[in-house]
């Protein structure tokens, strides 16, 4: 969860918004040589220690807020488009669809 996770937020429900990220649980499962799994959109509030969620878009905002609070090297998003573009086709009007991309392009 984006409590365990270390993700704390604001206290406004569904449109909270992130304040710090303490990802020590997460560094210590990853330098153990495990793989962490984190569920986005989602924290802890500061005050009271509630759940919340995040508003549009969370699980990309957690995504990027854990990759830099564990000083990462890149954060890759895959999201919910037909198929892969050379840009963000919501963004980039000229992005071009790719027809075919190996595994190991993707990374």
């Amino acid at each position: 969860t984006g409590s365990q996770a270390g993700v704390i937020t604001d206290s406004v429900h569904n449109k909270a918004r992130i304040i710090d990220v303490t990802p020590g649980r997460i560094r210590t499962s990853i330098d153990e040589g495990n793989i962490a799994i984190v569920a986005g959109f989602q924290g802890v509030s500061q005050e009271g220690k509630n759940i919340t969620t995040l508003g549009r878009g969370g699980s990309d905002t957690t995504a990027v807020a854990l990759a830099a609070a564990l000083d990462a090297e890149v954060c890759e998003i895959y999201t919910d488009v037909d198929g892969v573009f050379t840009a963000d086709p919501r963004v980039v009007k000229k992005a071009k669809k790719i027809d075919w991309i190996s595994f190991e392009d993707m990374l």
